[in-house]
């Protein structure tokens, strides 16, 4: 009977490594907008809208604005956003991100009508001549209250993709 050696998990993991470092974040599936400087902007997305402008730094450029849950789209039950992660891209014309900046908030009442503020940095690498897009992007997990959050939440998410 032939005996098999293991194999050493380096060499794999090298290769895998290294073939990550190719990949790119997309956003060509989310909604985007063209960059408009010192414009505010509204998008609305599936569970979420955001009123936001962009704004020039020293080295970079803030995306500051408002995030509101649309609560008509979520389900009537839903009282206390218990996660939410709130990402900002800046893309290029294909949708590959650029810059991006990402911010997550503490658990709090969900209440129709009331924003949550939110200022990302989008410092990219290099800005190359031709036209730029904002997208957004979230995740957050809804429960029925602070108290009453053993079941199962309701989940949304939209985000950048690996390409």
């Amino acid at each position: 009977m032939k005996s098999f050696k293991p194999v050493g998990l380096g060499p794999l993991l090298l290769v895998l490594m290294a073939l990550s470092g190719c990949a790119h974040l997309g956003v060509s599936h989310l909604d985007r907008q063209s960059w408009k400087l010192e414009t505010p902007r509204t998008m609305d997305m599936e569970f979420m809208k955001f009123d936001y402008e962009i704004v020039p730094r020293k080295d970079s450029f803030g995306l500051r604005g408002t995030a509101y849950v649309k609560k008509n789209s979520v389900p009537m039950w839903v009282g206390w956003i218990g996660e939410l992660w709130i990402q900002g891209y800046l893309s290029d014309m294909d949708g590959e991100v650029l810059a991006q900046g990402l911010q997550v908030f503490s658990p709090e009442k969900l209440e129709a009508g009331k924003g949550i503020s939110f200022d990302f940095e989008l410092k990219p690498d290099q800005l190359d001549s031709g036209p730029l897009y904002i997208s957004f992007g979230y995740r957050m997990a809804l429960y029925k209250s602070r108290e009453d959050n053993n079941g199962p939440p309701f989940m949304a998410i939209e985000r950048a993709v690996s390409q």
